[in-house]
C-alpha cells in the first residue's frame, strides 16, 4: 500500500460511500495512525471536514535537511496527505493519489508545520486539492513556505469495479 491511499486503509475500495456514516476527524486520525511513516514523523490531524484538512506536526531536528530547514521529503510528505485527507471529505474514504505537485517559497524553519488543503473542485470519480504549508514561530507567527495542488481518484468509479471493457 502506498502512503497515498491512507484514507481507505482497511476498507473495501467497491463499497459506495455513504455520507451519512461517521466519517470524521476521529475516523480520519485513526487512517492517519494506521500509517507507520506517520506515527515516526508523529503527525497529527487538527481538521477535518466540509471540504478541507489540516495535517501538522512538531518540527524537530531529525526532520532537518543539512542547513537546518525542514526537509522537502517532509514537506512533500505533509503536503500529499492533507490533499488526500482533503479529497476524501469529498469522495470518501476509498481513494488514492492521482498526482500532486508542490512549489517551495521559502526555507521552512520554526516549531509547527502546518498543512491546509481543501477541495478546489468534486466530481464522482476525482477531485482537485489545494494546500498551504505553512510553519508557526515560537511566538505563534504563521509564515508560507510551500504551495501544492493536486488531484485524488475514488476507488469507488465504476470504471474500477471489474474488467476493463465490461467483459
Amino acid at each position: 500500500m502506498t502512503d497515498t491511499e491512507r484514507a481507505g486503509v482497511g476498507l473495501d475500495p467497491a463499497a459506495a460511500f455513504d455520507p451519512a456514516a461517521a466519517f470524521d476527524l476521529a475516523a480520519a486520525q485513526k487512517g492517519l495512525d494506521e500509517q507507520p511513516f506517520s506515527r515516526l514523523l508523529r503527525a497529527r490531524l487538527t481538521a477535518f471536514g466540509d471540504g478541507g484538512a489540516t495535517l501538522e506536526l512538531d518540527i524537530r531536528e531529525e526532520l532537518l535537511q543539512q542547513y537546518g530547514f525542514v526537509h522537502g521529503g517532509v514537506l512533500s510528505y505533509a503536503a500529499d496527505n492533507t490533499l488526500t485527507f482533503a479529497a476524501a471529505t469529498a469522495l470518501g474514504p476509498a481513494i488514492v493519489t492521482g498526482g500532486f505537485s508542490i512549489q517551495y517559497l521559502r526555507p521552512a524553519r520554526g516549531r509547527t508545520l502546518r498543512a491546509r488543503a481543501e477541495v478546489v473542485h468534486a466530481g464522482r470519480r476525482q477531485a482537485v486539492c489545494r494546500c498551504d504549508l505553512t510553519v508557526l514561530a515560537a511566538d505563534g507567527t504563521e509564515r508560507l513556505c510551500a504551495v501544492a495542488q493536486g488531484t485524488a481518484l475514488s476507488l469507488n468509479s465504476p470504471a474500477d469495479n471489474g474488467p476493463a471493457g465490461g467483459g
